[in-house]
């Protein structure tokens, strides 16, 4: 077998040749003249026509003494025989292939290639080779393109609709490859094109060796309408864009499959259009090179090559943490201990290592069928010892801990996850952020950073009892320098696919398509129980791995509310007018009329009280009992023992405050001076009964709660919400203004037989907002503010959930908040910072604001469809989770589109 090295690049000592590296050696192949592969060396072995466009790209002197066979030209250097090889990637670009004259051994390197027919590159040649170095950056099961045909009519449709309805279709693709195969594309359907500057010089290339792209012409704004452009993904953004008055854009990758593209790329639509191997196409040509060993490079090395060795092949990752096993730049491991360590990893690891926690993660993150991740999930679950069961399905779900303890957050936001890796890999800042821009994802970045260390596999060594002590001690720690410190020591003994789970639990971001409502199913085939019931034992705990031990054990049943461990809260959904709410609730034989109450500007709390002790809760299940010490201690003194939901308002010189007053409160650890006593009032408006001195109400009806609720002693400062009772629309109407004039925001209407139901947002409760009131949304950018404000992040761009339970942007808002309100939220976007253009940060969608405007209009500039407005920002919604902000289909009926 011909000797292969690895060194932050690959290496083959006894050629003295470098493959694709990205600094500058002494000898060098590389494979084609992307930026990611080139570098000037002393000298280059590469294609001709990749010499041709490094010269025009980099100029004259960036191939100093080069060597350019041409296709399977021999060339025999230092005892190898040498060809090249049409990979397919882009015009030029080539696969190296290599025999050792003493002994006929032989090597294949793939670089970048692909196996389907491009329009403007070569078709792929391989060449039987006992070693293949080969490139799986779509290695993954879930990569497989739809045929090319296929997605070049998808673009060749979005181009041809969006000229019709007198838009400008903008196209994203990279200058070199990307670009001129959609300009073929398009000019073959007769669509005339304008190129960015940027992609001129290479494209004439192009031309000059007979590839014929005509029909296109240098961009000019204002000549642009009628013609499809063709931009660099960099100028997405761009000022350029930004002014073209009507547009669309469409990005051009091989990502798109992922889940969430379109949002992450912040384009109107995505084509898996890709110059890159799909997962198919990877197994092919293993297949067809038939090599005795397979190092993978680039992209999901780690999971390609264990797919491989599922099949039979004998295969590893070039780059990851296993290379220890391969005798890569360090002592070589016998054949029967490399099988060994293989043995333990796939087969006989604990199932309660995090690691095997991982792989399952992986798995069903690959699958695309929720019945198929149901699977995978349930077949873990039954075999952990039921001591694990509730931590594992939390973490399932993003959780780190039992939400009814109500642990202070770990404050561990990214600055600190980056000092640790760091610390771990001994990366240089410049080497991480470049990985980090490169991924814009943080699982994936900590990977790849993780992925540099030595002396660390994937044996399975850490159990997830172990991970929980990290979180704990991060709980501990005080100040990110000591919580860097302990995150490091964390991560020192685990691999790069534990560590970078660590930090998906860290971030909330696990990425494997299981919300909760999968999770609950999982549980509900791992233990045979219905869905329905697993579902409900989680609202009725408020602890989803406590449904789960439950489930296991066969006691479902025994789900009821405890006092102090917080329910979800019922939820009431929006109706625009008066008789939508009638027809709902009030028309009918048997009914006549419906119970209204006002819907105050509050904040929603549930409270617990019993055994000397009280308890407030808010809606998202956070504790805020020091918040509002007079209401906790007024409770002291009722004799009864309850659960009750309300709402908390607030009061100075008998004038009623709003939410926006009243959240200064949130997030303080005790009342301090915010409020003066003697100026405001702070009262606890009650309106359901849930528990009683040891007795659940939830599953009885309305009536009889109120009943309940009606025979309860009050305390000082709470008071039960009035009941009216309208027996028409107009009825419905008048209360409706009535409340508005009080100071209210609106009406809750409810049907007297509806049933508590925790967490759902049904039919039975309806709250008439009307148009053009208010939206809850969540911030997805930032932006640095201008002027006085250059210093803090204050430009907000916002979204609401779809159908599907993506977010959507609807809006951008600069105004609404205090100076101290904005340098508050600077130091929570800094740390919840995911990636970084400019002056924009993308965010971690966690902080939900209510948005008041004039209106809502139909709008190609979000990828909604809707702008709202003049937006400003009403208030922070500390009080309520992502979860919680308005729908995309309420945005619409808004705005009468819907």
């Amino acid at each position: 077998m011909i000797e292969v090295r690895y060194d932050r690049g690959i290496f083959l000592p006894e050629l003295d040749l470098w493959l694709d590296p990205q600094m500058g050696k002494d000898r060098a192949f590389v494979s084609h003249a992307h930026s990611d592969h080139f570098a000037r060396h002393g000298w280059t072995l590469c294609s001709p026509v990749t010499g041709m466009l490094s010269r025009s790209r980099y100029g004259e002197g960036s191939l100093e003494v080069a060597l350019m066979p041409d296709w399977k030209e021999v060339v025999v250097e230092r005892g190898f025989e040498l060809r090249l090889l049409p990979a397919g990637h882009i015009l030029g670009s080539a696969m190296l292939h290599m025999t050792r004259l003493r002994d006929g051994a032989t090597l294949l390197y793939t670089g970048d290639f692909k196996m389907r027919v491009g329009l403007s590159s070569e078709q792929a040649e391989l060449i039987k080779a006992d070693t293949l170095i080969m490139e799986t950056t779509f290695g993954l099961p879930m990569y497989r393109f739809p045929a090319s045909e296929k997605v070049i009519a998808s673009v060749v449709a979005f181009v041809q609709e969006t000229i019709e309805d007198r838009g400008i279709p903008v196209l994203l693709g990279y200058s070199l490859g990307k670009a001129q195969e959609v300009l073929a594309a398009l000019n073959g359907a007769g669509v005339p094109v304008m190129l960015h500057a940027s992609m001129v010089k290479l494209t004439k290339v192009y031309e000059e060796l007979g590839y014929e792209l005509p029909g296109w012409r240098v961009f000019k704004a204002d000549e642009a309408a009628g013609h499809a452009l063709i931009f660099p993904p960099s100028a997405a953004r761009s000022l350029v864009v930004k002014k073209l008055k009507v547009c669309r854009t469409a990005m051009l990758s091989g990502w798109a499959l992922t889940p969430g593209a379109k949002f992450r790329y912040q384009v109107d639509e995505v084509f898996p259009l890709s110059d890159h191997a799909d997962y198919g196409e990877l197994l092919d040509c293993v297949e067809r090179v038939r090599p005795k060993l397979v190092y993978t490079v680039h992209g999901s090395t780690t999971e390609f090559a264990r797919d491989l060795r599922e099949r039979g092949v004998e295969a590893w990752s070039l780059i990851a943490s296993n290379q220890l096993e391969l005798g890569l730049g360090g002592e070589v491991k016998k054949e029967d201990e490399v099988g060994k360590v293989v043995e333990q990893v796939e087969g006989e690891m604990a199932v309660d290592a995090f690691a095997a926690w991982a792989m399952v993660c992986e798995r069903v993150s690959a699958q695309s069928s929720r019945l198929k991740k149901q699977e995978l999930l349930a077949e873990y679950l039954q075999k952990l010892p039921e001591s694990e069961v509730e931590r594992a399905v939390r973490w399932f779900a993003a959780i780190l801990d039992d939400p009814t303890l109500q642990a202070p957050p770990l404050q561990t936001g990214w600055a600190t996850i980056r000092q640790a890796l760091l610390g771990v890999s001994g990366m240089r800042e410049a080497e991480y952020r470049q990985i980090a821009r490169s991924q814009n994802d943080t699982g994936r970045t900590a990977f790849l950073v993780l992925q540099r260390r030595e002396g660390v596999n994937d044996s399975g060594g850490v159990a997830l009892t172990d991970v929980a002590g990290v979180f704990v001690r991060l709980r501990e720690a005080r100040g990110p320098v000591a919580k860097a410190s302990v995150l490091k020591e964390g991560l020192m003994g685990m691999s790069a696919l534990e560590g970078s789970y660590v930090v998906r639990l860290l971030t909330g971001e696990l990425r494997i398509g299981s919300r909760e409502g999968l999770i609950e199913e999982a549980v509900a085939r791992a233990f045979g129980c219905a869905g329905e019931e697993v579902r409900e034992a989680a609202m009725l705990s408020g602890d989803i791995g406590r449904a789960a031990l439950l489930a296991k054990g066969g006691r479902l049943k025994d789900a009821q509310p405890v006092l102090f461990v917080p329910v979800k809260v019922m939820l009431a959904s929006p109706e625009e007018t008066a008789e939508a709410i009638w027809d709902r609730l009030g028309a009918g034989v048997d009914r006549g009329s419906v119970w209204l109450e006002d819907k105050f500007d509050g904040i929603r709390a549930q409270v617990h009280v019993g055994a000397g002790r009280v308890e407030i809760f808010t809606r998202d299940l956070k504790l805020v009992t020091g918040q509002f010490p007079e209401i906790a201690e007024a409770a002291l003194k009722m004799k009864d023992e309850v659960m009750v939901d309300g709402e908390i308002i607030a009061f100075a010189d008998d004038k009623k405050l709003t939410f926006h007053d009243l959240q200064r409160r949130l997030g303080r650890k005790s009342q301090g001076d915010l409020f003066v006593p003697s100026d405001i009032t702070v009262k606890y408006v009650v309106f359901d009964m849930m528990w009683r001195n040891g007795v659940s109400f939830l599953q009885e009806p309305l009536e009889k709660r109120r009943g309940q609720l009606e025979a309860l002693v009050l305390p000082s400062l709470w008071q039960r919400i009035a009941l009216m009772e309208a027996g028409s629309s107009e009825a419905v109407e008048e209360a409706f203004h009535a409340a508005r004039r009080a100071g209210n925001e609106g009406l809750i209407a409810k049907d007297r037989n509806s049933f508590y139901t925790p967490g759902r947002r049904g039919k039975t409760w309806l709250k008439l907002k009307k148009a053009f009131s208010t939206l809850d949304v969540v911030v997805v950018k930032v932006e640095q503010g201008h002027g006085k404000r250059s210093h803090v992040l204050s430009d907000y761009t916002f979204a609401v959930r779809d159908e599907r339970g993506a977010l959507r942007v609807i809006g951008k808002a600069y105004s609404g908040l205090t100076d101290a309100e904005i340098e508050e939220l600077t130091a929570v976007f800094v740390e919840d910072t995911i990636s970084q253009k400019g002056n924009v940060r993308t965010v971690t969608p966690r902080v939900v604001l209510e948005i008041a405007f004039d209106s809502i209009q139909e709008s190609k500039r979000h990828d909604s469809g809707l702008a709202l407005r003049f937006p400003r920002i009403k208030a922070i919604r500390t009080d309520k989770g992502v979860e919680e902000i308005d729908s995309l289909e309420y945005a619409r009926k808004l705005a009468g589109a819907g």
